[in-house]
């Protein structure tokens, strides 16, 4: 077995995709030679059918070209084939992976902003409700990296080349346990950590989380119904999935209204929606809104990123991975999201996931956001935390309990 074929079958495995199930590869078309071997582990699997797919914002040379050519009046156009497309998969329990790993990370990065937000928007609106079926888990999907010789030379400071995607390689294996016996069981027993984890957060109930260290001090509030995941997930069928290969985080749903406090980016951040990077940017909140934003490169882009969906200035996830993670060891940023959110403490602008509250899943837009969730079009991570970085927590009944110490969980939470 090839390494793209074992590494396919980690996929697979971990979405636990079904016999008779149908199944949707999104992804660049730079990544359709990986997608054809999973589709043909897929059908060795029992798969029904298997279509791989680029969406608007994942075939970028055509939405670069959009966006750079079209009429202005055109660019909101979203046709109505893509929105009754995706209620289909959902009504039909589709299983979903997305191939995570751009061509070029900033080939966007020199569109005129005000066109981009327009067509971004229409995008963003029209897929929300296949957004909102994974975010409840109705059907099991997952993201999964796969390099490109532009990212991966960018990563390993080479010239873009294949040799530059095998000496990533060289990082990747370890990261993603293929060079275990059974690399499914190895991210079968990282699942068992993550939860053990969450469980412990979960039976401390946390009303405050503190996070301090350069250029941080910020607060973050929970509901007493917040709920912390980590690990796999259930549909609602009760079909178990990993929705991310790899994972080390644990997070929640934060009470968006409660916010306070300033916090430094300490990793670079690839903004999907617009296609451009942060670099060294700060954050400040005051009563859950982002009220005030910097960065060295790329404040531009959280002004366009905020034009998309003024709901985006507020919190949808918060979450906690420390330095052990094999990502942080590692030592490489990897300008993508997917790698770079598990190698550091994070929060998202934008959505929540509603099952991190109890009774979430069933509930409409207007109620989560009565409760406290975020409600959006986007969800984009930020990497705060660092060894620099300590975390606290504030329980309901009084009790300030240290989470994070020197970059790793204390002894209660390892």
């Amino acid at each position: 077995m090839t390494l793209l074929e074992k590494y396919a079958n980690v996929i697979l495995t971990s979405l636990n995709l079904q016999k008779g199930q149908n199944l949707l590869v999104r992804t660049e078309p730079v990544h359709w030679n990986f997608a054809s071997i999973i589709a043909a582990e897929a059908y060795k699997k029992g798969a029904r059918y298997v279509r791989v797919d680029s969406n608007e914002k994942e075939n970028l040379l055509l939405y670069k070209a959009r966006i750079e050519n079209s009429e202005d009046k055109f660019l909101d156009y979203v046709p109505a084939f893509r929105t009754e497309t995706l209620r289909l998969l959902v009504e039909e329990n589709w299983a979903l992976i997305a191939l995570n790993g751009t061509e070029n990370p900033e080939i966007l990065s020199n569109l005129d902003p005000d066109r981009n937000t327009k067509a971004g928007k229409a995008v963003a609106e029209a897929g929300k409700p296949f957004r909102e079926a994974t975010q409840n888990n109705r059907i099991q999907w997952i993201v999964a990296f796969a390099p490109t010789e532009i990212l991966a030379g960018k990563i390993m400071d080479l010239p873009p080349s294949q040799t530059a995607i095998d000496k990533l390689w060289e990082v990747l294996i370890p990261i993603l346990h293929l060079d275990e016996k059974d690399p499914s069981a190895a991210w079968v027993k990282n699942g068992e950590t993550l939860k053990r984890r969450a469980s412990a957060l979960n039976n401390l109930m946390f009303k405050e989380v503190y996070f301090k260290g350069p250029g941080t001090d910020l607060k973050i509030g929970l509901s007493k119904k917040a709920i912390w995941h980590g690990g796999s997930s259930v549909t609602e069928k009760g079909i178990e999935f990993s929705p991310n290969i790899p994972t080390e985080e644990v997070f929640t749903a934060p009470d968006f209204r409660t916010t306070e406090g300033r916090v430094s980016i300490t990793r670079p951040v690839l903004v999907p929606a617009i296609g451009k990077i942060i670099e060294g940017a700060w954050l400040e909140f005051k009563k859950g809104k982002l009220v005030n934003y910097g960065a060295e490169k790329g404040k531009d882009v959280l002004d366009q990123y905020l034009a998309i969906d003024p709901a985006a200035a507020y919190l949808g996830e918060l979450a906690l991975v420390d330095s052990n993670s094999l990502i942080f060891k590692s030592g490489k940023t990897f300008y993508n999201i997917l790698f770079d959110e598990n190698a550091s403490c994070h929060i998202a602008l934008g959505s929540a996931y509603p099952d991190c509250y109890e009774g979430g899943n069933s509930m409409g837009g207007e109620e989560l956001l009565a409760n406290g969730i975020n409600v959006s079009n986007l969800h984009t991570d930020f990497m705060i935390g660092s060894p620099d970085v300590k975390v606290t927590g504030l329980t309901w009944d009084g009790k300030e309990i240290n989470i994070i110490l020197d970059g790793e969980f204390t002894a209660e939470f390892a």
